[in-house]
């Protein structure tokens, strides 16, 4: 914790306490319950999105699987139906010729008529169990992939609560994995810097040591409701990562050109500024 008057806000080079926090921490658990098969990773690992972390124990899914693929390949029926329909289409034309020339009775001519329809409603029978076929596997594949946990962000995986042969449920998370391509850096300013600190706009961070260095983040959000304990606002900048080599959950200093000299002066007594724990 800083306490900044205004005098002291308004020279340059006047930084606040900041925390350098991962964009995103992801707990990946698994959508099916099961066995733990195969654990992929590690505490520690950096993973990238829709990389497989863990399988579950799957042998009764994959069977399931392969026999509804049998099914949906399967197209005797529709070949079978087909075949009866040309033939009683065939039935039909001769049932037509020797209608007109009056050699068959209506009675077969519409017995002929109707087993064309039948046949005919036989194929779309068909087609229709075959669609639902190629339906029921698609279905069984989304089970099976329902037992690979993938992970859904790019990171680094922070925690490993189980290992093979676990039995995992819905309710359960597996691994955490914090996304580090960007950090957020969290800081509170006196609210007489409202107005002064926009979105958009650059602002200079410095890690603590032994981190240290110097970086150039962006606002991205500025709270509008303050804390009136303290009178202080939240103000959240973008710190591009993309080489994950910026560690998160590091204490941090942040400057803003904006309340650097020259700018202006922040009018008021004296402000207790707090970073986010």
């Amino acid at each position: 914790m800083i306490c900044l008057s205004c005098a002291d806000v308004g020279v340059a080079g006047a930084a606040f306490d900041c925390t350098i926090e991962p964009k995103r921490i992801a707990h990946i658990g698994s959508p099916a319950e099961g066995v733990i098969e195969e654990l992929r990773v590690e505490r520690g690992d950096l993973v990238e999105k829709g990389q497989v972390l863990a399988v579950l124990e799957s042998r009764t899914e994959a069977l399931a699987v392969e026999l509804a693929r049998i099914k949906s390949e399967e197209d005797v029926d529709i070949r079978s139906s087909e075949a009866r329909l040309g033939f009683q289409r065939a039935e039909k034309e001769r049932a037509e010729t020797l209608s007109r020339k009056q050699i068959l009775s209506d009675k077969l001519m519409d017995e002929a008529a109707v087993q064309e329809k039948v046949a005919r409603l036989e194929v779309e029978s068909a087609r229709l169990r075959h669609a639902l076929a190629k339906v029921e596997y698609a279905v069984a594949q989304a089970q099976l992939d329902r037992r690979t946990l993938r992970s859904s962000v790019s990171g680094v995986i922070t925690e490993v609560s189980k290992v093979p042969g676990e039995y995992i449920h819905e309710q359960a998370p597996l691994l955490t994995v914090a996304q580090l391509d960007e950090l957020y850096v969290e800081v509170y300013l006196p609210v007489a810097a409202y107005g002064r600190v926009t979105i958009g706009q650059s602002a200079t961070v410095e890690p603590v040591q032994p981190i240290g260095g110097s970086y150039v983040a962006q606002v991205a959000v500025v709270d509008r409701v303050f804390d009136a304990a303290s009178g202080t606002f939240g103000v959240r900048l973008v710190l591009p990562n993309p080489d994950s080599d910026l560690p998160a959950g590091i204490r941090c200093t942040v400057s803003f050109d904006s309340l650097a000299s020259g700018s202006g002066s922040l009018a008021g007594s004296e402000r207790r500024v707090q970073a986010l724990p």
